[in-house]
């Protein structure tokens, strides 16, 4: 008997985790102890595409907002963006409401970000292939350094 199993459509990291298990495992050929091991470490820690909207988006609303950022200030918000990502939920519109919340919370005006709104749900979909793509290269990199 065979079983079917029914995975709703997301456009989340974590939704996309056993469908990129298995494809490192039969077409990348990551052996299962590396990639069991690193792909759902890398899925809950490995937020390239959220860090970069976090960083480009506030930068974007600040500047919009009136607020002159020097340069220390932008890298300060560079690390800030990296480490949010990384507390980030795997879920759909996460990285847009992490980033809502960080700018609420400076008294930023975040009317402007109604602005990207209607085309986040593009955004969000090359955030998560971003993210999955680059936890399929440290597996991948794991993999060739445990040879």
């Amino acid at each position: 008997m065979t079983e079917k199993i029914m995975v709703k459509k997301d456009n989340s990291e974590a939704a996309t985790l056993p469908v990129t298990i298995e494809t490192a495992e039969n077409k990348a050929h990551i052996s299962k102890q590396v990639a069991r091991f690193v792909l759902p470490i890398c899925t809950t820690i490995n937020m390239n595409g959220c860090a970069a909207f976090i960083l480009v988006t506030s930068l974007f609303v600040m500047q919009n907002g009136g607020i002159h950022l020097s340069i220390i200030q932008m890298i300060v918000w560079l690390f800030i963006a990296v480490i949010s990502a990384v507390g980030n939920a795997g879920v759909p519109m996460g990285c847009f409401f992490l980033t809502l919340s960080l700018m609420s919370g400076l008294n930023v005006p975040v009317n402007i970000m109604g602005i990207i709104l209607p085309i986040y749900t593009i955004i969000d979909m090359i955030e998560t292939a971003e993210n999955v793509w680059s936890d399929s290269c440290v597996a991948a990199m794991t993999e060739k350094d445990n040879g």
